[in-house]
């Protein structure tokens, strides 16, 4: 496997942002970054924390992430799923403390902020936070910005798209008047300009693993997806992408591959295994299969326009990929699967986010008629016990015999 040299250091940049001083917004990954930006806030992700706790350890073992004490530890004061999903109890847990970070945890909140686009945990998440900040003696407000779901619709009305920009823009009013900062027109313009620059890159770094063989691994693309999702809207972010686009386009000119003897291409379906990334990445390889693509990391693709910028913002935030019909999301990854040249589907059922797996088991029927060929199996995005390594070796491995069997 050919390893990244573009790496984005995420240590150093969470180190800048407690040093900085900015109000600190915690927030829920969509919700929308560049407005809070230019009304002087700084957005952090709660979500990503955990991510990195499920995917590192203190011991240098994958079945001993970070994430395990603070998932105890959220347990232990009271708060369990299916309330909330174990990225939640992970961030939790480490603010409750005598909990282990990478990173230290994130720079204490002024606020959180929550889109429930995505779902409804992210605002119980924040009611937990400000919970927790309050019994300390510190007020942490919590902004939630409602949209309607689309289970049986393509789009967003405009009645709908009016009243989210209406919320967004009290919310960035109160924002300014209890912080002391002011929300610039001009500022979001620079700051929705640069936030597409760089997800314009973005996109075209996926894109490029649409080439047979691939240049690179969706695996990989699950630590670089980090940027999009913690830094959109700074230039750092778009410097990143740019390095990372150069890389792979070079070693597309040089005809080089991510495995040497490419034979199975395969879809990932939801949310990572953070603690198995490395591993699964690994598995797949010694079998001539990789990653191409996956829901995960295509659903952080936005497309902003700077001249009509809260709008725009307006457009992208309402909704994502968990936030759409039944029918939309099955077209969209069958699509995925043809655009990638991909022979068949992993699909991830996740113990502890019940919005996405819904979307994997009912879209699993729509598979089979379509005559894509797919797995399920069962764990969880950053509690590593929920891993089943002899099971999933199994089917992994019956799985991938069975598509290369078929291929001949």
């Amino acid at each position: 496997m050919m390893k990244l040299k573009t790496h984005f250091d995420i240590f150093s940049f969470y180190d800048k942002i407690k040093a900085d001083g900015m109000p600190i917004a915690w927030c829920s990954a969509f919700a929308p970054a560049e407005a809070l930006l230019a009304a002087g806030i700084m957005p952090v992700y709660p979500e990503n924390h955990a991510a990195m706790l499920g995917a590192l350890s203190p011991v240098r073992d994958a079945t001993k992430p970070y994430s395990l004490a603070a998932i105890d530890r959220t347990n232990a004061w009271g708060l369990h799923a299916p309330k909330v999903c174990s990225y939640a109890l992970s961030d939790i847990g480490v603010l409750l403390g005598d909990v282990e970070s990478p990173i230290h945890g994130l720079p204490k909140p002024d606020l959180f902020y929550a889109c429930n686009s995505q779902c409804n945990v992210v605002e119980r998440w924040g009611d937990q936070v400000q919970s927790i900040c309050k019994e300390r003696g510190q007020d942490v407000p919590h902004y939630v910005l409602r949209t309607q779901r689309l289970a049986k619709r393509e789009e967003h009305n405009a009645e709908e798209k009016a009243d989210f920009k209406n919320q967004m823009e009290e919310h960035l009013a109160d924002i300014c008047k209890r912080f002391g900062t002011t929300f610039s027109e001009t500022k979001l313009r620079e700051i929705v300009a640069e936030s597409d620059r760089s997800n314009h890159l973005w996109q075209e770094c996926l894109e490029l693993a649409r080439k047979v063989p691939t240049p690179w691994s969706n695996t990989d693309a699950f630590a670089a997806m980090a940027p999009i999702v913690i830094a959109r809207g700074l230039p750092e972010c778009t410097v990143y992408y740019q390095s990372l686009f150069d890389e792979l386009t070079d070693r597309v000119e040089q005809n080089q591959s991510f495995i040497q003897e490419e034979e199975v291409r395969l879809i990932w379906d939801a949310i990572p295994i953070w603690p198995r990334k490395n591993w699964l990445a690994q598995f797949a390889a010694e079998r001539n299969c990789v990653f191409v693509a996956s829901t995960y990391t295509h659903s952080w693709w936005f497309k902003f326009d700077a001249d009509n910028a809260m709008d725009s913002l307006v457009d992208r935030y309402i909704w994502n990929t968990m936030n759409r019909s039944t029918q939309w999301i099955l077209d969209w990854t069958l699509d995925m699967v043809r655009d990638y040249s991909a022979d068949g589907i992993v699909c991830h059922w996740n113990a502890s986010c019940g919005i996405w797996n819904s979307y994997v088991k009912r879209r699993l029927p729509g598979y089979t008629e379509a005559g894509v060929p797919h797995i399920m199996i069962e764990a969880d995005m950053v509690d590593a016990r929920q891993f089943d390594e002899d099971n999933i070796s199994n089917q992994l491995s019956e799985f991938i015999e069975s598509l290369k069997k078929a291929k001949v």
